[in-house]
C-alpha cells in the first residue's frame, strides 16, 4: 500500500490560526495620567479586568514603571513618556504635544478606535495629569466617544506650582466643554469608611472603590455625558455612602445623610442643580428597594438642602451578596465652585507672571483658561 508524504506548511497554519482569533476591541477604557493617580490606582483590585477593559498608565517617571513591574499588568498597558521631556508645568508638556502628534498617536494605537466610554484618572497638581486631562477629552469629544473624568486637586499643603497646574488644567478642560469630576486630595487621604464586605475602607483606596464601582456599570460614562450635555454641566464631586447596611441604618435616607460626613470635596450642596446616582445592591433587595422607590426617597432628602433641576438613578448593579450592605454615590454636578477657584487663583499669579514673561505661554491661552473657569 502506498503512502502519502504529508507536508505542513507553518505559513498556511499560522494564517488559518489567526483567522480563528475574535480581535480585541475593548468598549471600555481606564486610562491613568500622572505619578499620584498610578500610585493610588496600582492598588486596585480592578487590574485583573484587563481582558475586557483598556487599561492603560500614562506617566514620566521610572519610578512608576517599577511599581507596575510588580503588578499583573503587561508592558502593552504602560506608556511612558520619555525623561528626555520637560513635564514639571503644564505648558511644557502641552508645548511638546503641539509640535508633535506622536503621544497622541502612540495612545490612539492602544485600540481607542473601537471605544463606546473612557474613564480617566487624573491628578491635576502634577505636568502630565494637568497638560493631558484637557487634551485626552478633546481628543475623545472628536471621536464622539462618552469620556468622564476624575480630577484629584492638590492638596492645600502643595506648594503654588502644584495649584498652577491643576487651575489650568481644569480651565482649558471647561473651555472645550468638558465638565471633570472633583475629587480633594486631602478629603481622599483622610476618607474612612467600610466597604460593603464591612471592612475597613481608608484613604485613597477610596477612589478605587469608586473606579471598581463605576467599571462595573457599562454604560457609566455615556449616561454622565449625556447629561452632562443636556443641563451644560461645568464640573461634578462626589457624595457616597459606601457598604452601609440597611439593618443598621434603618431607612435609605439616613444612609444619605451620612454621605454628608465624608465628603470627597469642600462644596456646598445646597448650590447644585443636577444629581447622577449609582447604586450597587444585593439582588434580594431588589424587589423591596426598586430603581423608582431609590429615586423618590433621594429626592425627598434633597428637598431643603438642594433646588436640583433633574435627579438620574440608574439602573442599579445587582450583586449576590449575602448580607445587607449598599453603595450610594451620587455625583453632585453644577455647585459654585467660585469659592475655591478664587481661592486657587491667589496662589497661581507669580507662576503666571513668570511663563507669561518668559513667553512659556501666550496672553490669549492665559485668558482661555480665564474664561473657561468664568463660564457664561
Amino acid at each position: 500500500m502506498s503512502t502519502e508524504k504529508v507536508v505542513f506548511d507553518v505559513k498556511e497554519s499560522i494564517q488559518k490560526h489567526i483567522k480563528q482569533i475574535k480581535p480585541w476591541s475593548p468598549k471600555l477604557a481606564l486610562i491613568s495620567v500622572g505619578e499620584y493617580a498610578s500610585q493610588v490606582l496600582l492598588k486596585g483590585q480592578f487590574l485583573s479586568k484587563t481582558q475586557d477593559n483598556l487599561i492603560l498608565f500614562i506617566d514620566k517617571s521610572k519610578d512608576t514603571e517599577l511599581r507596575w513591574e510588580k503588578s499583573s499588568l503587561e508592558k502593552y498597558n504602560m506608556m511612558m513618556i520619555g525623561t528626555k521631556i520637560d513635564a514639571h508645568f503644564w505648558y511644557d508638556l502641552s508645548s511638546y504635544i503641539k509640535k508633535s502628534d506622536s503621544l497622541v498617536s502612540r495612545i490612539e494605537s492602544k485600540a481607542v478606535d473601537s471605544l463606546e466610554g473612557a474613564i480617566i484618572v487624573t491628578s491635576v497638581a502634577d505636568g502630565v495629569g494637568s497638560a493631558l486631562l484637557p487634551v485626552l477629552s478633546s481628543e475623545f469629544k472628536k471621536r464622539k466617544t462618552a469620556s468622564v473624568a476624575f480630577a484629584l486637586l492638590p492638596s492645600k499643603a502643595q506648594p503654588a506650582d502644584a495649584q498652577f497646574n491643576a487651575f489650568s488644567s481644569l480651565g482649558l478642560s471647561l473651555s472645550k466643554g468638558f465638565a471633570p469630576i472633583l475629587l480633594g486630595r486631602d478629603h481622599v487621604e483622610n476618607y474612612v469608611g467600610v466597604d460593603r464586605k464591612g471592612s475597613l475602607l481608608s484613604g485613597n483606596n477610596v477612589v478605587n472603590y469608586l473606579l471598581d464601582l463605576t467599571l462595573s456599570k457599562d454604560n457609566f460614562p455615556q449616561e454622565i455625558d449625556e447629561l452632562s450635555r443636556s443641563f451644560s454641566v461645568r464640573m461634578y464631586t462626589v457624595l457616597a455612602a459606601t457598604g452601609a447596611s440597611l439593618k443598621v441604618y434603618g431607612s435609605l435616607e439616613k444612609m444619605l445623610s451620612a454621605s454628608l460626613f465624608i465628603p470627597l470635596l469642600t462644596f456646598d450642596l445646597s448650590s447644585s442643580t443636577v444629581l447622577y446616582v449609582l447604586v450597587r445592591m444585593p439582588l434580594r433587595l431588589k424587589d423591596k428597594l426598586t430603581r423608582g422607590k431609590i429615586e423618590l426617597q433621594i429626592i425627598n432628602w434633597f428637598k431643603g438642602r438642594a433646588n436640583l433641576k433633574t435627579v438620574f438613578v440608574s439602573e442599579p448593579i445587582y450583586t449576590e451578596d449575602s448580607s445587607d450592605r449598599m453603595d450610594i454615590i451620587m455625583f453632585a454636578g453644577d455647585f459654585d465652585s467660585s469659592t475655591m477657584l478664587t481661592a486657587m487663583e491667589k496662589q497661581v499669579n507669580e507662576n503666571k507672571n513668570y511663563a507669561l514673561e518668559k513667553g512659556l505661554i501666550k496672553k490669549k491661552e492665559w485668558q482661555e483658561i480665564i474664561d473657561g473657569l468664568k463660564g457664561d
